[in-house]
């Protein structure tokens, strides 16, 4: 029987034991009908020596390029190297239970209207550092604010857009399991954007599809500080990456609710970016300049929007912020309303 779903593996230096617990995950789905493709940019790790063994099995394929090609070239390379309906992204230090793919396929099987599954998951957290608190409270909050089985998703999306799209309910790509179709529609990753790549994609999926939230406990997102998004918090890439998008989405989008209500979330997100900004910048740490332009640009053209947001930032931040975390801040999901 031919292969239904394109299991994408981006690889970049990972531990030998990570990549091998994530392929035998796979290995073990109780739905065969994949075929995996592994995309490797290595530049410190024999990713060739760890995956030959299952190279015996045809349903593996693996190419190594010697170019760094970044996160979201990583991920659009492995998407343009295959063409099953389904494609399914698992991430070299993650997970799957064994129904994952059954789960998935049958979701967009049942429902035609549904792009995306968004599989509920559990994060395993390693070592302590200062992000671990982030998704400790995205778990909890999922739980709380999503509802099972179908999402509308223009709806979800204005929803989103009403908290600054945050958090990332939806979820990092390696849970979730999208319709093929839908993503020629959408076009490839984003891969000028440091971090928030998944979102900026989200934003642009939802108005074309539904979305389904698969409950069920469906595998294990490793959390650790060599981990991709710890790396970028540390080198203080992603700061505008929200920005970027609600900024985008209020000049492009062709639904006038969108564009309205993304130009209102503008201002209280950029009261926040700065604030964010500011913060690092007293502490010491490094803040990256990747997707500083559209910041300069949105202050050459709202002078005195931006004069009232940083006003506001400045004078709240003692009081509106007192006793919360950086964590906390990130994490404030009180606007968004209930799926």
């Amino acid at each position: 029987m031919p292969t239904t779903v394109d299991v994408l593996i981006p690889t970049y230096n990972p531990k030998a034991e990570h990549l091998r617990i994530a392929l035998d995950a796979l290995l073990k789905q109780a739905y065969p009908h994949w075929q995996a493709f592994i995309h490797d940019e290595s530049d410190a790790v024999d990713v060739r020596a760890i995956v030959e063994p299952y190279l015996s099995d045809p349903r593996f394929r693996y190419v190594h390029t010697d170019k760094r090609l970044g996160i979201g070239g990583n991920w659009n390379a492995c998407l343009t190297h295959t063409s099953n309906p389904y494609v399914a992204y698992l991430f070299h230090d993650d997970e799957w239970v064994p129904e994952y793919l059954e789960r998935a396929v049958h979701v967009l099987e049942s429902h035609p209207q549904v792009g995306l599954v968004a599989m509920d998951h559990e994060y395993r957290i390693e070592g302590d550092f200062a992000g671990a608190i982030g998704y400790t409270t995205l778990e909890r909050w999922k739980r709380r604010v999503l509802t099972p089985g179908v999402i509308h998703g223009k709806e979800f999306l204005l929803r989103w857009l009403q908290n600054g799209i945050w958090p990332n309910l939806i979820g990092e790509p390696s849970f979730c399991v999208l319709r093929r179709s839908i993503m020629d529609r959408v076009g490839l990753w984003n891969e000028k954007m440091p971090q928030s790549l998944d979102a900026d994609y989200w934003v642009r999926l939802l108005p074309h599809c539904d979305w389904y939230y698969q409950s069920d406990l469906n595998g294990y997102f490793r959390v650790h500080d060599e981990g991709t998004t710890a790396r970028n918090r540390k080198e203080g890439k992603g700061l505008f990456d929200r920005f970027t998008i609600l900024e985008t989405l209020s000049r492009r989008s062709v639904d006038p609710s969108q564009r309205s209500l993304a130009r209102t979330v503008l201002v209280r997100q950029f009261q926040l970016m700065f604030a964010r900004a500011a913060e690092k910048y007293f502490k010491g740490e490094r803040i990256s300049g990747k997707g500083s332009g559209m910041v300069k640009r949105f202050v050459l053209r709202h002078p005195w929007m931006v004069m009232q947001a940083l006003c506001r930032a400045l004078l709240s931040r003692g009081e509106e912020w007192r006793g919360q975390g950086a964590e906390d801040l990130e994490q404030d999901y009180s606007l968004l309303p209930a799926a």
